[in-house]
Formats: structure tokens, sequence, C-alpha cells
């Protein structure tokens, strides 16, 4: 026996169908335009353990100090793909020193030389701060930070290191996205530091720069 076509069923799926397919489209449709954006910077460590240097054991610092000395304070811009004129500036709406003391601070830590106790001082200024947001479907992110350090001892006097360092990173998915823009920073703020930590004059200085 032959049971009749359900044609509220059928139609239905066919208008399930259309409907996805619009929202397919719709992701797929590539923006003419980006807003501004600010981002609120929140460190989180971003390198895996074993990237970071283990320090030597004598290494000290008693504080970081860090000072902003960029004369753009954006961070950077985002854009559409092949849409020159479609550009937004991105700037960040807490304090950055803030943010790269404490990425130094726990990276320190991580390396086995706490902050706070003993040693010498790390001064840290922020030089450049850049991000770039290629927006198409979804977006692609880079990011890169430039770095002046010094270490000097707790009592003052002449440096007894200094250094400039960069790092930089990556990251990709959805178009002006906080935690994209979170992740791709902290990676390139980790990866100057450890850069830094690395050096073989750092680790000798480290230990004797009282």
């Amino acid at each position: 026996m032959h049971r009749p076509v359900d044609a509220g069923n059928g139609g239905r799926m066919k208008n399930f169908v259309v409907v996805v397919a619009l929202l397919l489209a719709a992701a797929c449709r590539t923006p003419s335009s980006v807003t501004p954006l600010s981002v609120p910077l929140k460190y989180k460590t971003m390198a895996s353990p074993a990237e970071i240097p283990t320090l030597p054991a004598c290494a000290a610092i008693s504080r970081v100090d860090v000072e902003d000395v960029r004369d753009d304070k954006a961070i950077g811009k985002r854009y559409v793909q092949d849409k020159p004129g479609a550009v937004a500036s991105v700037t960040a709406s807490n304090d950055i020193a803030a943010w790269a003391k404490e990425g130094f601070e726990t990276t320190l830590t991580k390396a086995g030389a706490p902050v706070g106790t003993k040693g010498s001082v790390l001064h840290v200024r922020i030089e450049m701060i850049t991000t770039n947001e290629n927006v198409l479907h979804r977006a692609g992110y880079d990011g890169r930070i430039a770095l002046a350090l010094e270490l000097t001892p707790a009592a003052g006097g002449p440096a007894c290191w200094s250094d400039h360092v960069e790092g930089s990173s990556e990251n990709y998915g959805y178009a002006g996205s906080i935690e994209n823009y979170q992740e791709t920073l902290n990676h390139a703020l980790d990866r100057a530091a450890m850069r830094a930590f690395s050096a073989p004059a750092f680790r000798k200085a480290v230990c004797s720069c009282g």
C-alpha cells in the first residue's frame, strides 16, 4: 500500500535548505568596511613551558620597570583585503605598560627568577607595537613588539647590560576578535622576553648586577 507524500514536510525541508544556503552565502561575503576597535590587553602566557629558558640559579630581579615611549599610541590597524579605503585603527583600552610589566614578571618567574626579593632592576621601554588584521571571510592577524631593555643595580648606577629585542606572532579567526588580538600580542611579548632571557650576556649580567 502506497502512503501519500507529506507535502508539508517537503516544503519545510526546502525552506530549511534555502535558509542554510543564505546563511552560508552571508558568512562568505567579504565586508565592505571595518570599524575602529579598542582592545583591553590582558596578559596570559602563550609560550609553552618547554620554550621558556631556565635562568641560572643565581639570577635575581628586584623589580621590573616598564615605560611606554611610543609617540603613536595606536596598536595597529584593521583593513579589508583588496579594498585600500577600508581601514580602521586599533587602540588599547587599558595601560600597556602595566600589561607588559605583568608579562615580564610572569615570564621571569616561570624562568626561575621570581621578582621582588633582591638583585638588579630590569628596565623595559616599549618602542613599538603594531598589529595588522586582514579581513576577508575570516581574518588573519599579525603582531610585532620592539623593546629596549636594561639591567641596572638596585642601588643605582650604570647599566650592567642593555639590548633591543623584538617578538612577533600570527593568528587566524573571526574578524574583530578581542581574544585573537590578546593572544597575538601576548605571544609576541613572550617571544621578545624569551629572546632577551636566552642571551648569554643577559644570563651573566642577571647574576652579577647587584
